[in-house]
């Protein structure tokens, strides 16, 4: 390349970076002009009291008290709707001086927003009365800005061209609507009274670092709902969230009463909670509940749709949930036991190894430990009733094991009914056997945790006592 060439080359290098730089500067100074314009003598209350077309908001802000707060020196941001738009207020709104209050409200935020034409940003914004609406460029939730922003010495002032209604939170829909009555009904009952923590009295703390609380602690109530799957009433979240008519409640309910007994209800209500919001036109064909469970997406279905202020809401008159997806594999890991057998004195190994193809798996080995039918215990919870296919991966003799002959370990569960440990597998785990091992079906007596005990054999002689688990896999046999 020649110099002649190399200097053009730069010098449009140059220009592109000069008009890059200019065009970043004009944006800049388009939005720097439109905020130091402001009117630095008045505050909002004078603002909105100056715009004859705003008057009638202007009478609900001074009826409701919030006019010392848009003359107070802290910054606002007001989205105020024209007197054309409040003519379509609803008249319940007006009449309720609570509801009124929450409405004038539901249009100012704390701070100032500054919106420049041209700009696509969307905007989280708290507003007064705890909700977060959307600024979406020129648009107010569902309302569009009208003309551009006022800015006062406490604030910022936009007209806008409908009134925002403030939106139920989705727990609030839930309980108030009449869309889902057995849904709503069973879902409003999972409560219980729990410790109210922030206003009890802490006396010590236990070995594991838990609070321990003065005798007769204050209580409160709580809904489960909350904890195990997502606290619809959260308002700075979002969560989509599917309400089943009555028919498709009980159809699923049906569905799953012979696998889940008497908490079929709670299996089908616990899958209904998806993180983010997906309106009708964003909808994908599957998504995921807050558990991990697949929900089968049918636009077909969707009777009605609710925005709701933290998320949406869908009623629909069908959901028909997958049995795999309700009743998946799943594993028992061996290098997580709930308990040991008691009197335990050998030696317990947490290993990381690979396998015979260079994978990483974990496993649990307890060796020469002196204990005849020494046992580790497992738990997996709320197991459906059906039948199961088992699987058992055990790895022995590989580098640095000094479990290098076979030896036999024995499965144990537990059965309700009897109140005993049944034998239900013997496995023979064979040196550097890499493969799964099938050791039977099972079928549960009942609905509930599964008690498993892994069963050293009748011997305290070190190479036949070992007792090692990679992880046993349990498949139920689907109709």
């Amino acid at each position: 390349m020649n110099m002649l060439m190399k200097k053009n080359i730069k010098n449009i290098v140059l220009l592109i970076g000069v008009l890059i730089s200019l065009g970043s500067c004009k944006k800049g100074m388009d939005e720097h002009v439109e905020i130091t314009n402001a009117d630095n003598t008045i505050n909002l209350l004078e603002k909105l009291g100056q715009q004859a077309d705003l008057s009638k908001f202007n009478e609900f802000v001074k009826s409701t008290g919030y006019d010392k707060t848009l003359a107070s020196s802290q910054s606002y941001t007001v989205w105020a709707p024209t007197n054309t738009a409040l003519a379509s207020l609803d008249a319940t709104i007006v009449s309720d001086p609570i509801k009124l209050k929450d409405f004038v409200a539901n249009h100012i935020a704390l701070t100032t927003y500054a919106a420049s034409k041209g700009i696509t940003d969307t905007l989280k914004v708290s507003l007064l009365n705890g909700k977060i609406a959307t600024v979406a460029g020129p648009n107010f939730e569902e309302a569009a800005i009208v003309g551009s922003g006022k800015f006062v010495k406490n604030g910022a002032l936009y007209v806008i061209d409908k009134p925002v209604a403030t939106k139920l939170n989705v727990w609030s829909y839930l309980l108030s609507s009449a869309d889902a009555p057995l849904q709503s009904k069973f879902v409003s009952t999972l409560t219980a009274q729990v410790i109210d923590t922030a206003n009890a009295t802490i006396i010590g703390y236990n070995t594991l670092g838990q609070p321990i609380f003065a005798p007769n602690p204050p209580m409160v109530s709580r809904n489960m709902y909350w904890s195990t799957v997502g606290d619809l009433r959260a308002e700075n979240q979002q969560f989509t969230f599917f309400m089943l008519q009555d028919g498709a409640y009980t159809s699923e309910i049906n569905k799953l009463s012979p696998y889940f007994s008497a908490v079929s209800e709670y299996t089908v209500v616990r899958d209904l909670t998806v993180r983010g919001s997906y309106p009708l036109d964003k909808l994908p064909d599957t998504l995921l509940s807050t558990r991990g469970v697949k929900i089968p997406i049918n636009k077909s279905t969707i009777v009605k749709s609710y925005k709701a202020s933290n998320g949406i809401v869908h009623v629909v008159n069908a959901l028909p949930f997958r049995l795999k997806d309700k009743i998946p594999v799943f594993k028992i890991e061996g290098e997580s036991p709930f308990a040991f057998r008691s009197d335990r004195s050998g030696r317990t190994f947490y290993r990381t190894k690979l396998d015979d193809k260079g994978i990483l798996y974990k496993d649990i080995e307890v060796y020469d430990h002196a204990v005849a039918e020494y046992h580790i215990e497992y738990r997996y919870n709320e197991l459906p009733q059906i039948k199961y296919r088992v699987y058992a991966r055990a790895i022995s003799a590989g580098p640095g094991d000094s479990q290098v002959a076979t030896f036999t370990q024995r499965y144990f569960i537990y059965n309700p009914l009897t109140l005993v440990y049944d034998l239900f597998a013997t496995q023979a785990v064979t040196p550097l056997n890499y493969a799964e091992v099938y050791l039977g079906e099972y079928t549960p007596q009942q609905f509930g945790t599964l008690q498993l005990r892994l069963t050293a054999a009748n011997s305290t002689a070190v190479n036949v006592s070992t007792l090692i688990l990679d992880y046993l896999r349990f498949e139920p046999i689907l109709p």
